[in-house]
Order: C-alpha cells, then sequence, then structure tokens
C-alpha cells in the first residue's frame, strides 16, 4: 500500500495536549495552524487540566532576577536577566527600585510588580506590572492604571487570577491606597485579552485600617484570591478575598489559632481551599494544622505533631502528604517532610537566599493576541 496516511484533526490535538510546553513552542512553527491553535482558550485549558498535577516549584531568590524551579529531586535556575531587559536596566542602572512583588501564578502565569521611588515616565505612576510565562519564555508589560488622583504617595494591593468557568483570559486586579491624603481605596481590574483596565466599584474603607502597617500575602485557590492581612501593631484577623467569577470582594476570618504574620498560607488540599496554620508549639517546635473553608467558615481537618528542625514552611504536597520547608534560618537547602512530620528527603538549593516559593504547572498560555 502506497502513500502516507493521514492523521485526523481530532487525533492530532489529541497528541498535541499531551505534549510538553517546549515541544509545542518548538512545533508553533511547523504549521500556522497549530500556532493558531496553541493559542485558542479551549486548548490551552485542556492542556493545563491533563498535565495539572505535574507540580513545579518557583522559588524567587533575595537577588530579584534568579528563580530556582525543584521537579521531583531535581534543580534548575532560571536567571531573568534577558527576559526583563528594561527592569533590570532600572534596577542596576537607575537604582531606583524600592520593592519588587510577586503574587502567584494562574494558568502557568506569574504577574511581577515593581515599585520605584519615584515616576520613572511622567504620569504612569510608581508601579509596573508585568505577566511571566517561565515556560514559552514570553513577557508583557501591563500597561499602567488609571490613577484617581496625582500622588506618588500611594501603595498597591495587586492579585492575578481569571473565571474557572470562563475563557475570557487572564485579569489583575489591583487596590489603590492614596496614604498620603486617606483617600477611600480605589479597584481596578486588568484583562489580558483586551489589554485595558475597567473600574470596580466597592466600598473597602474598612477592610484595611491601616495599609501601611500591613503585611500582605497573596494566594490565588479556585478562582478566589486571598490575601492574609496581618497588622504590625494591631489584633486582626482578617482574610480579604476577591472571586473572579463576580468581581466581588467579601471578608474572611482566620482560624483562631493563626498568628498569621509571615506565617500561614493559603493552598489547596484536595480540591479545597486550605488554610495552613504554621507556629510555635509550646515547646518552641513548629506545629502545623490545616484548615479547611466550608460554607465560608474554617474546619479543621488535620493536626500535625511539630516537625523537628524545622525553621520555615513554604507549600503543601501531594494532597497534604508532604511539605516543603526549610530547615533552618537563612538556609538553601529545602526538605521535603511527610505527614508524620519526618524529614524523608533534602533537595538542594544552593544559589542563594529563599524569597519566596510558588506552586507553579507549565503552560502554553499566550501573552499576545
Amino acid at each position: 500500500m502506497g502513500g502516507t496516511a493521514e492523521l485526523g484533526e481530532d487525533l492530532v490535538e489529541y497528541i498535541l495536549l499531551r505534549l510538553s510546553v517546549k515541544s509545542l513552542v518548538r512545533f508553533k512553527c511547523v504549521d500556522r495552524s497549530w500556532d493558531v491553535l496553541f493559542k485558542t482558550p479551549n486548548f490551552v485549558q485542556n492542556h493545563l487540566h491533563i498535565h495539572r498535577n505535574e507540580e513545579i516549584f518557583m522559588i524567587r531568590q533575595t537577588r530579584h532576577y534568579r528563580w530556582v524551579t525543584i521537579v521531583n529531586n531535581s534543580t534548575s535556575t532560571i536567571d531573568t536577566t534577558y527576559l526583563f531587559p528594561e527592569f533590570n536596566y532600572e534596577i542596576n542602572v537607575d537604582g531606583s527600585v524600592d520593592t519588587f512583588c510577586t503574587q502567584g501564578s494562574c494558568n502557568g502565569v506569574f504577574c511581577i510588580c515593581l515599585t520605584f521611588d519615584q515616576e520613572i515616565i511622567p504620569g504612569e505612576g510608581i508601579h509596573k506590572l508585568y505577566l511571566w510565562n517561565p515556560a514559552t519564555r514570553e513577557v508583557k508589560v501591563v500597561p499602567p492604571p488609571p490613577l484617581p488622583y496625582r500622588s506618588d504617595k500611594y501603595k498597591c494591593i495587586f492579585g492575578l487570577g481569571a473565571d474557572p468557568n470562563s475563557i475570557n483570559g487572564l485579569e489583575v486586579v489591583n487596590l489603590i491606597f492614596d496614604y498620603k491624603n486617606n483617600s477611600p481605596p480605589y479597584v481596578v481590574l486588568y484583562n489580558l485579552i483586551t489589554n485595558s483596565w475597567t473600574f470596580i466599584t466597592t466600598d473597602l474603607i474598612s477592610v484595611v485600617p491601616d495599609y501601611y502597617n500591613c503585611d500582605l500575602s497573596g494566594y490565588l485557590v479556585k478562582g478566589v484570591f486571598y490575601w492574609i492581612i496581618s497588622l504590625v501593631f494591631l489584633d486582626d484577623d482578617k482574610i480579604l478575598c476577591f472571586n473572579f467569577r463576580n468581581n466581588q470582594f467579601h471578608i474572611l476570618k482566620r482560624p483562631p489559632t493563626s498568628v498569621a504574620f509571615h506565617l500561614d498560607f493559603i493552598d489547596e488540599v484536595n480540591d479545597s481551599t486550605a488554610y495552613v496554620v504554621h507556629g510555635y508549639s509550646e515547646n518552641f517546635s513548629r506545629k502545623v494544622e490545616i484548615w479547611i473553608l466550608e460554607n465560608d467558615k474554617w474546619t479543621k481537618k488535620y493536626t500535625f505533631a511539630p516537625f523537628e528542625y524545622l525553621h520555615s514552611l513554604f507549600a503543601i504536597w501531594k494532597g497534604g502528604a508532604e511539605f516543603l520547608g526549610i530547615p533552618t534560618m537563612g538556609s538553601s537547602c529545602f526538605h521535603i517532610y511527610n505527614s508524620d512530620c519526618q524529614c524523608i528527603r533534602a533537595v538542594n538549593n544552593n544559589s542563594g537566599s529563599v524569597c519566596f516559593v510558588y506552586k507553579y504547572v507549565e503552560s502554553i498560555t499566550s501573552l499576545s493576541f
């Protein structure tokens, strides 16, 4: 029998969905129709769903442009010096970068916010947002949000997310606080597909009473972004939530055993939203509790005996069966702990001090349309 049998389109897509992002990036040039296919929302979502259990830990180190990935027991380093030429120019030459903030990932994309001591470009404010897909090495500079006032004395709280039930793409919610003039919070929402900002009407005056004294950590779980509000000088138990399904804010209370400041985090465990309490026990060992969100209330599901020789806990692995942490202050070597509190293996990371750890799934998500 001569000739070559052609595969049906459905079978071709079935095969492509099971390939790695690295392979898909190479195959974009095989046929223009494939390049178009890889940008369709259905293909992106199906690819994410198939590879959702292939979790990677992305570690942002004290050096802003250096990241370390952990896949099983192996590590590799990503140097973003060449991915953010404008960003690194401003840090290394101008020296005006005040803070560098990352609020996790969504659909394989990270959102990075730079805060400058003063405006770099007049009229664009003191913040700059970037979207970054590490798997495709694509970077997008987000246009500056509209500002309701002319001031260089403001702070931003932002979160990256998407509606799990929609195919409308990534969004960034941005809360702007003018602490100089004590103005009410101002909220705008960015949409990647339209590349534009829209206003959100909300009353958040009582949510964050003193932004300047807040330590805010953000976590995206199942289409809802959570900020743990920890006041340095006041006793506060709030969690600020933004639901990307309906673009609405609401408030939760933390679990009663939470101490929140720099220790606790929110994650997904067995398809549920989980709050991980990570604090000191009576003998100064680190206790770990997992609380599950049920009907807007936290219910304690798991309590673990104190982890010996554990300084910081960063993430949950394998549905709560394992934890990722470091044993001593300043350590750059991660250890994996199981639910019996035994250190079962070490993951070497000798590239510098740890800043933040994020769960990450590689994605073909495009940042250009």
